[in-house]
């Protein structure tokens, strides 16, 4: 799947274009057959800015949404229980916080991968709305990132100044990253 396949497939639609991609934005949330970059490179060069942004930003959530869903109504009583019972650990009395945070985190520094986070959670027992509002609020940098590299390729068609800047964004992800574990070390909750 390469970004201007993708521009011509959605593009191919017409008028149904945005609705076209937020169906593979929620597609890709639930099973990710393709990548979310190019998805979102995609629509900013199709949509612009804003608009592929919205749609790259609520496309993924509602997809990521149904994603919990289906992992809790398949899977979350037997892991709680497993979990429970080999490492003495109540799942369901977790402070929520942590998981709203952990989320985020999660989210932002996209280390982990997204159905593992959507899964996760669903079967790991964090509140939906914990795990609505740290996966909205988490899954802005991306969209705006991918959205905007998008959306400045087509304007510039300027494909080493569009790298240069992912390198950067990159780079300044990483010394975040870094900032962050050195200066606020995981901690465990009290009890």
């Amino acid at each position: 799947m390469t970004l201007e396949a993708t521009v011509r497939y959605i593009s191919s639609f017409n008028g149904l274009a945005p609705a076209v991609a937020f169906g593979l934005f929620f597609i890709q949330a639930v099973i990710p057959l393709f990548p979310y970059m190019i998805l979102a490179g995609a629509a900013g060069m199709i949509f612009g800015f804003w608009e592929g942004f919205l749609l790259s930003w609520s496309g993924a959530l509602l997809g990521a949404c149904a994603a919990f869903w289906i992992s809790r109504a398949l899977g979350k009583d037997w892991f709680v229980r497993r979990v429970n019972e080999r490492c003495r650990l109540n799942l369901e009395a977790a402070d929520p916080r942590y998981g709203f945070w952990g989320i985020v985190i999660a989210r932002v520094f996209p280390v982990v991968p997204t159905p593992l986070i959507n899964v996760g959670a669903g079967v790991g027992g964090v509140p939906f709305w914990v795990f609505t509002a740290a996966s909205a609020v988490g899954k802005i940098p991306t969209a705006i990132v991918y959205t905007g590299l998008g959306y400045h390729l087509y304007k510039t068609r300027d494909l080493a100044e569009t790298v240069l800047l992912l390198a950067i964004i990159l780079i300044i992800s990483y010394i975040g990253i870094n900032y962050y574990r050195a200066r606020f070390p995981f901690r465990k909750p009290p009890e």
